[in-house]
């Protein structure tokens, strides 16, 4: 048999099962037991969020409601509550959680993709990086003495292409794309890839919106 867990006592926190109108207190209003005056008649001190007393009422037992803040027994919780397969409404709202997680996530990622491919309007970014390629095949038949310039300049394009269009630094970007064709230019005679790789430095200037010129041939 459980222990008498409405029985009242010294500072319990208690509530008024029916209004007292000519005291100005509703039903429910919360207050706390401060004396007790006699058997089944209690003090009750009604304070408002600040501390603050607006009411001292003499009250019977039977016009209380004692307050519980904890269960008088510990309950074993036998509900799963991300569901192991023997709550079905338990798995459900995980698995749509889950599910809607990953779609978010997937959505974001095709999202990011898509306007990291979109860089530009003239050409995607695997578009550009198509053509780094093909001057990364062709530099290799340059000189050994232009070999490394030519490499450094071509670094320095990938790098940029690959930063967002509004970061890019387009100056940096000629200036490099300048120096391409001029090396171009220069071991133009030896190299028989060389008409491809100036076409896609120009292209590659096209579709960044840089307008380049082709240096005079020496």
């Amino acid at each position: 048999m459980l222990a008498t867990p409405n029985k009242l006592n010294l500072l319990d926190i208690v509530a008024l099962k029916t209004p007292l109108s000519e005291h100005n207190l509703l039903a429910g209003q919360v207050g706390t037991i401060v004396e007790i005056l006699a058997p089944e008649v209690y003090e009750v001190e009604f304070s408002d969020d600040d501390g603050q007393t607006y009411a001292m009422q003499a009250l019977p037992a039977h016009q209380l409601l004692k307050l519980h803040y904890k269960p008088l027994k510990t309950m074993s919780n036998t509900i799963n509550q991300f569901g192991k397969g023997d709550n079905v409404a338990g798995d459900k709202i995980q698995n749509d959680f889950k599910e809607a997680t990953i779609g978010f996530v997937a959505q974001n990622q095709a999202q990011a993709t898509v306007n990291n491919l979109n860089q530009t309007s003239g050409a995607s970014v695997a578009e550009l990086m198509q053509l780094i390629g093909n001057l990364r095949q062709t530099a290799a038949q340059f000189p050994l003495e232009t070999h490394d310039d030519i490499i450094i300049d071509i670094d320095d394009v990938e790098v940029e292409i690959q930063k967002p269009e509004k970061e890019r630094n387009l100056p940096k970007l000629k200036k490099r794309l300048v120096a391409l064709l001029t090396a171009a230019t220069v071991v133009a005679a030896p190299i028989a890839s060389m008409t491809s790789f100036t076409k896609d430095v120009m292209e590659i200037g096209s579709k960044l919106g840089i307008e380049l010129k082709l240096p005079p041939v020496k």
